[in-house]
């Protein structure tokens, strides 16, 4: 089974501490042996948001990678699947991190969201204080996160349950104070829960607790954090259960999805070993945009019915021939 995360977007409108994030490029580049520590921080600089590799795995493992204009998904994927790592692109930081832990940590990341939105203005603006952060090479978890909890006025609970440890050394941009904590937590499976933070006291106490439980099912290297605002596509009405049952022995796929429509055909093109034509002069002719963002959850289904839930709600058509994959508009 093909299994392929994409995770959704917080609601249009929800109020976010974050800025818009930026488009997802492209990858150029040729690595041969190449630290992986070297490949984040170009991927990082090319991203526009920090690639931060996590401190169980080997930063000096090698990479050997030819990528012509590749979508960053899917350069992310290569370099994760040999660390036995995934990759959770969110909407300020890229993570790779060990095992399947990418879905834990987009999933926190929405919770965070939705938890910090629902906020008094007090609190919802403290976790919102944006600020760099950096740290010399073997500081101490503890010592930084008790660093941070005193500058931002803020008592941890759970904090002598962190691990002692020594980390290498980092150079983050300004980031919210809650995603500063979550992105240090994370490396220890933990998170900060916000929800302690709605006391009546003067001082905010939040506690720190584990990540959610991981979710079962599938096999995924690169979980995306949909960004948050645009133009939503609703997929169209499930007519009960007229799902077409998958050939035996075929491929099938499963998704939870919202992304730029572009994005997402070129790494599902990729998944299927084909090129992606998108008519994108087409597209323009009927007022779509590229970037449209396409909302579908999806579970076993076979490539075809994959593709017709993809481009039926923007009234797109679909052709393979050969090895390409042709998207545009329906002709007349």
């Amino acid at each position: 089974m093909v299994f392929l995360i994409l995770a959704a977007a917080p609601t249009i409108g929800q109020e976010s501490d974050r800025s818009p994030p930026q488009r997802l490029p492209t990858v150029t580049a040729s690595w041969s042996g190449v630290p992986v520590r070297t490949v984040c921080r170009r991927l990082g600089d090319l991203a526009g948001r920090p690639v931060i590799l996590d401190r169980r795995l080997d930063p000096d493992t090698p990479v050997t990678l030819d990528a012509r204009e590749a979508p960053l998904v899917d350069v992310l994927g290569q370099i994760a699947t040999p660390l036995g790592a995934s990759c959770a692109v969110l909407p300020t930081s890229i993570r790779i991190v060990p095992g399947r832990a990418a879905v834990r940590l987009v999933a926190s990341d929405a919770e965070r969201s939705r938890t910090i939105s629902a906020l008094p203005p007090a609190p919802r603006r403290l976790a919102g204080r944006r600020a760099p952060w950096s740290w010399e090479d073997g500081a101490r978890p503890r010592d930084l996160l008790e660093a941070i909890a005193a500058e931002a006025g803020i008592d941890l609970a759970g904090l002598d349950d962190i691990p002692h440890d020594h980390l290498a050394a980092a150079d983050l941009p300004a980031l919210p104070l809650a995603e500063r904590l979550d992105l240090l937590l994370a490396q220890f499976d933990r998170r900060i829960d916000w929800e302690t933070a709605r006391g009546r006291s003067a001082r905010v106490e939040v506690e720190i607790v584990p990540l959610p439980p991981e979710i079962a099912g599938g096999d995924a290297a690169v979980v995306v954090g949909a960004p948050s605002g645009g133009p939503a596509v609703a997929p169209p009405p499930r007519a009960g259960n007229s799902r077409r049952p998958p050939a035996a022995g075929m491929p099938t796929w499963t998704l939870d999805v919202a992304a730029p429509l572009d994005q997402l055909l070129a790494t599902v093109a990729k998944r299927m070993e084909l090129e992606l034509a998108l008519d994108r002069d087409g597209l323009r002719r009927k007022g779509i945009a590229a970037a449209e963002i396409v909302r579908l959850s999806v579970k076993d289904v076979d490539r075809d019915t994959l593709l017709d839930r993809i481009v039926a709600p923007l009234e797109l058509a679909w052709t393979i021939e050969g090895h390409t994959l042709r998207v545009g508009p329906k002709t007349d």
